[in-house]
This record gives C-alpha cells, structure tokens and sequence, in this order.
C-alpha cells in the first residue's frame, strides 16, 4: 500500500511541474534499499493518472548507488557491490545517507 500514496506524491510533483502540459515520460531514481517495487508504481501510476496530463506517460526507472557514512571515520562514500564496508577503514559501522528511496529526477512533456 506504501507504493500507492507514494505514486500519488510522485504525481501530484509531476502535474504541478507540468506547466498544464502533457506528460509524456517520468524519470525516477531508486536506490538499491527501496522497499517500493517498480512493478506496482507502473500499475498505481496508469489507475491515478487516468484522466489527468499523467495518463499514458511512460516511466523510466533508473537505479542509484547508495550514500553511506562510515561512523569511525567519517568517510562518505557510494557502496560498491563488494560488500558492506567502508572503502576507507573496512569498518561495518555504516550510516545509509540515500539510497533507499524513490525520486522525481525529470519529466518530459509536451
């Protein structure tokens, strides 16, 4: 149910932004933490954008890396795939700064 008020959230950004024009693709960043599954965005989206400048625009998911924070050394650093450890010191004390979340980056209209 998480997917539907943020699908909401997205669409009332991408309406207001708009400027009374067509939506034709929405570009949305999402980090490798977040819970919302591009699948039941894509479904919301077509039900809550049914009659608005929204229906019928395409989305566009890209994936992000995400933003940590080591809490020894202070580093911030993207997390890489080679585990869960600050590339600075190795220590496993992180702090996830972004990357479990869904964006707005852009819209295209017409």
């Amino acid at each position: 149910m998480h997917e539907f008020s943020l699908t909401q959230n997205l669409l009332d950004i991408a309406l207001k932004n708009a400027d009374s024009r067509r939506i034709v693709n929405v570009n949305l960043l999402i980090g490798p933490f977040s819970d919302e599954r591009e699948e039941s965005i894509r479904f919301y989206w077509r039900d809550l954008a049914r009659g608005t400048l929204g229906e019928g625009a395409e989305l566009h998911f890209q994936r992000v890396q995400a933003e940590m924070k080591c809490l020894e050394c202070g580093a911030t650093f993207n997390l890489e795939d080679n585990g869960s450890l600050c590339i600075y010191c190795q220590s496993n004390r992180l702090q996830l700064l972004s990357g479990d979340e869904v964006r707005l980056a852009s819209i295209d209209v017409e």
